[in-house]
């Protein structure tokens, strides 16, 4: 489809032709994201804007499975101008946002890394950021942090969390002392996602057992087995039956006589269910071959 009329028929009163426009958007020359993108905050045209919108969507779907697309990386550069514009509208910058998340390349993480500092756009840029393999995005992710403002550093640790970046595992341990209870649990959460093992963890008061079982399912993962058991017995002394549970499935997927040992004295618990689920861990490390 040639973008002039893509653009007509995506501004067209006929609610059908918008509708096959923007259905066949995937055709078009990737240029025309720019003229589109003028067109998804139209307030007094709500159905052009919403035409627009499915158009650009249309265009970065059409590229989006194959990373070898003759057009991806020409659509990758127009919605990246398009969000990185000041000209451009709010509207039309989140909206290029939230597609440059399912197909920006690493080469994309410096533009999109410079939108932290802007609070209008800061969460969809690093919810794009976050979503990018490769280094770069990590190094973008710990250089925001300490510029950031108080409420928007959770968020970047989360988003190191959820990426188990293990270099940014002295930032999150920084996190954990910090006098902001909402840094210092988010600071816990980053950590224990990451897994990465340390000398000596100081844990907030405050701090999430998700945490430290998260904690001690990325030291076991890691092959820290000895390190992992310890952690976990520490849920296995707390009086709670969902953290006695946790710490009883993650010890029994190590498989080893150092695990079952651990698991034994819970076979005969008091608490019906932490016994029935010390009984079923303990069947299936007696039917794993590796047991």
């Amino acid at each position: 489809m040639q973008n002039d009329k893509l653009l007509a028929d995506i501004q067209s009163d006929d609610k059908d032709v918008r509708f096959a426009a923007w259905r066949a958007a995937g055709d078009a020359d990737p240029s025309a994201i720019a003229a589109l993108s003028k067109l998804v905050d139209l307030k007094d045209k709500p159905g052009v804007a919403k035409a627009a919108r499915e158009a650009i969507i249309t265009m970065t779907h059409s590229v989006g499975k194959d990373t070898a697309h003759p057009k991806r990386a020409a659509v990758n550069k127009e919605l990246l101008a398009v969000a990185t514009a000041d000209t451009s509208s709010n509207a039309a910058r989140i909206h290029c946002l939230r597609l440059l998340s399912n197909i920006a390349p690493e080469a994309s993480v410096p533009a999109l890394a410079k939108l932290l500092a802007n609070a209008d756009l800061q969460e969809e840029a690093i919810y794009a950021i976050e979503r990018i393999p490769g280094v770069a995005s990590n190094k973008a992710l710990t250089a925001a942090y300490r510029p950031a403002k108080d409420d928007f550093k959770p968020r970047i640790l989360g988003a190191l969390g959820h990426r188990r970046a293990e270099d940014a595992v002295p930032l999150c341990l920084e996190a954990m002392r910090s006098t902001n209870e909402t840094i210092a649990i988010a600071g816990a959460r980053a950590f224990g996602r990451i897994g990465k093992k340390v000398a000596t963890v100081n844990w907030p008061k405050t701090v999430e057992p998700d945490s430290i079982l998260r904690y001690a399912d990325g030291l076991r993962d890691s092959g820290n087995a000895a390190d992992a058991l310890r952690v976990y017995k520490t849920m296995l002394a707390r009086t709670e039956e969902h953290l006695q549970c946790a710490a009883i499935v993650g010890i029994a997927r190590m498989g080893s006589p150092e695990a079952a040992a651990a698991i034994h004295p819970m076979l005969k618990n008091s608490n019906a269910r932490v016994r029935i689920t010390a009984q079923q861990a303990w069947r299936r490390m007696a039917a794993s071959p590796s047991a």
